[in-house]
């Protein structure tokens, strides 16, 4: 039995003897389940010395669940009278599994408040009674395919609308269940939802072969929803593979070969026969010019060869000696070098700068043709190539992973300087199966060092 407690209520003239109730419920505390009623017994005692009038009202968290019945009672002085308090919990997720605290509130309807009727002064007090209802839970989910029927002539996505109409947070593994045709993947296999909330999840259809022509492919398919509280929900769709090349396509590929064929036909019969008698026309004149010339050219170079032949045997015939032949200037020094340039720098850091191990020598020029650059974990920072304030190149890394320049002009750097590479990170990447701390990118230089022959 819970313990009531005293409410006083309003002041009044001392000589009136004062009124007492005593409030008891049984049960005290009550388990509930929601959609079915329950009910307990509110006992009310007159302790006074006259007939009373009491108003009964529940109050509280819990308060709009329990209906009483009747809701005022007259008990005579020293006895007792019995209210039922009928509880109802709404099977909805609007009020929670767990524990709900009640007042039930007794009050003599003597009672009347000075503001309203200030003659009438009477000592009067009210009871309040606890009741505990413990709402137990219960499992509502229903999951739905949005949208039901889908199309695409490839891979698809949709979603699973996952709804929890209970009153506790659920657990649910999802299995996709396709077929032959067709793989089911949802993208997470297991949620958690709140109570009266609804979830969405991503699920991928991809059809295992493709349909090249005809009528479009049907495949039936479903989604396993397994609450932890409950019966397993079965959440149908139906998937539509469109056909490669629709039965348009080769209707439109015929009228276009059709076509083709029509223009080919009025080039050779009109066009052709026209555009080949206007050229013929045109440049009849210009190579009537063009033979006169050859023909003078010919003449000329007839008569040049007779004066060759004259002179050579003139020359041979005066000579007494061969002059010796000039040597060649010598050629430079060629050495073909490959580095490699590895930085690593921390997000939001200073920047990082490397170079080549040696500046280039003096009277030398480093010539490079090849470059490779690496940002094997995906990172997002700006690479910079150059030497000394010259900058020739400067990279944005979240465009590429490999990147090959090949430079049909190489790019020279004079002697003295060295050729240096500076990264600045912003994100650091994510590959798959390691977590980095650092951006890393490398370059792979291919270059010549070009010595000229000493002077002499």
């Amino acid at each position: 039995m819970r313990a009531s407690r005293t409410v006083p209520r309003g002041r009044g003239d001392p000589s009136v003897t004062a009124m007492a109730v005593a409030v008891s419920i049984e049960p005290a505390a009550v388990a509930a389940t929601p959609g079915t009623p329950v009910e307990v017994t509110v006992t009310v005692r007159n302790d006074s010395q006259i007939v009373e009038e009491y108003r009964l009202l529940a109050s509280g968290p819990g308060g709009g669940c329990v209906t009483l019945e009747p809701d005022h009672v007259s008990v005579y002085p020293g006895r007792s009278e019995t209210v039922v308090a009928r509880i109802l919990v709404a099977r909805s997720p609007g009020i929670l599994a767990g524990e709900l605290d009640v007042a039930i509130q007794v009050m003599p309807t003597a009672v009347i408040p000075e503001d309203v009727e200030p003659e009438i002064t009477r000592t009067t007090v009210g009871e309040v009674a606890e009741l505990i209802i413990t709402v137990e839970a219960f499992a509502a989910v229903a999951a739905e395919i949005v949208p039901k029927v889908s199309r695409s002539r490839g891979r698809k996505r949709v979603r699973l609308a996952i709804d929890n109409n209970g009153n506790a947070p659920i657990a649910a593994s999802l299995i996709g269940a396709g077929s032959e045709r067709l793989t089911v993947n949802p993208r997470e296999p297991e949620v958690v939802i709140d109570p009266g909330h609804a979830q969405f999840v991503r699920v991928t259809l991809a059809p295992r072969r493709r349909v090249w022509r005809g009528q479009a492919a049907s495949h039936p398919y479903s989604v396993v929803v397994t609450p932890s509280a409950g019966e397993p929900i079965v959440a149908d769709g139906i998937h539509m593979q469109e056909p490669v090349f629709p039965s348009w396509f080769w209707k439109a590929l015929l009228a276009l070969a059709a076509l083709i064929a029509l223009l080919i036909l009025l080039w050779n019969l009109l066009v052709k026969p026209t555009v080949e008698e206007a050229a013929r026309e045109a440049v009849a004149e210009p190579l009537a010019e063009v033979q006169g010339q050859a023909e003078a050219a010919e003449q000329a170079a007839a008569e040049s060869a007779d004066s060759a032949k004259a002179a050579q045997e003139a020359a041979e015939a005066a000579a007494t000696g061969t002059p010796a032949p000039v040597p060649p200037p010598p050629a430079p020094t060629v050495a073909n070098q490959t580095n490699v340039i590895t930085l690593t720098a921390g997000a939001g850091a200073a920047p990082v700068r490397r170079g080549l191990p040696d500046p280039v020598p003096d009277g030398s020029t480093l010539r490079i043709t090849d470059l490779v650059v690496q940002n094997p974990q995906g990172d997002v920072a700006t690479l910079t190539l150059g030497y000394g304030t010259t900058v020739l190149l400067t990279l944005s890394t979240e465009n590429y992973r490999d990147l090959d320049l090949h430079f049909v002009t190489p790019i020279e750097v004079p002697a003295g300087q060295t050729l240096q590479a500076q990264l600045s990170c912003l994100i650091v990447g994510d590959p798959p199966g390691r977590t980095p701390e650092r951006c890393l990118s490398s370059i792979l230089v291919t270059s010549q060092l070009v010595t000229p022959p000493p002077a002499g």
